[in-house]
């Protein structure tokens, strides 16, 4: 099995977190720097990590459903509870990650170069992602886990996410951190980091990030 990953996405740390947990061995090959481009498009025409490639060839894209698949042919460690209730938080808690609290990161890593910033732009994403960690806050319970006290796909889908939410203010000259005004969020963060698993994962996005610069 190969997952096409690039350690600073946070839709294949999305998907690292889940393999680390569970322990499963897979190739990681990251595509941009081992890959021609037209050999990773023929794999898939979306030419996005991650990709998982299974050994009979078969090519599944995007980190929700390359989790999703994992999770059915994998299941112990279950990452999903088994209440119906919880497992529809879990499935709630990757989507303010993905739509409420990634569009405005997007659209701050597009202004991340002074001499191209649109003043307008950062100050409307700062806003919105405030807003957004306010909802994430609000479904959060202080606990160091997203859902039923252990580690879930939730926390699959928030951690890289809340990785750049804690370092983008720095990009823009900005002092204090986004979560000081969400102490759920805040608790969350902290505790988190007794899964092995998300230790990794961040030290990953933590070595890439700082390769980058």
């Amino acid at each position: 099995m190969k997952l096409y990953n690039n350690d600073l996405s946070p839709f294949s740390a999305r998907c690292r977190m889940m393999l680390y947990a569970k322990g499963i061995d897979v190739e990681m090959i990251d595509p941009f720097t081992q890959l021609e481009p037209e050999a990773f498009r023929a794999l898939t025409p979306l030419a996005k990590v991650p990709t998982l490639e299974l050994d009979d060839g078969w090519v599944l894209p995007e980190s929700e459903t390359i989790c999703e698949y994992l999770e059915e042919i994998y299941p112990e460690p279950s990452l999903l509870p088994s209440d119906p209730k919880q497992r529809a938080m879990v499935r709630l808690m990757g989507r303010i990650g993905d739509l409420y609290l990634l569009d405005p990161l997007t659209t701050l890593f597009g202004n991340i170069d002074p001499g191209v910033r649109n003043k307008d732009e950062v100050e409307t994403a700062f806003a919105r992602l405030e807003t957004a960690l306010g909802w994430l806050n609000h479904y959060l319970d202080g606990s160091g886990h997203a859902v039923g006290g252990k580690l879930s796909l939730a926390d699959c889908a928030l951690v890289p996410i809340l990785f750049f939410v804690r370092r983008i203010p720095d990009f823009f000259g900005r002092s204090g951190c986004l979560l000081d005004n969400q102490p759920d969020a805040t608790a969350y963060w902290r505790g988190i980091f007794a899964e092995p698993s998300v230790e990794r994962v961040y030290a990953e996005m933590d070595s890439a990030l700082k390769n980058m610069n």
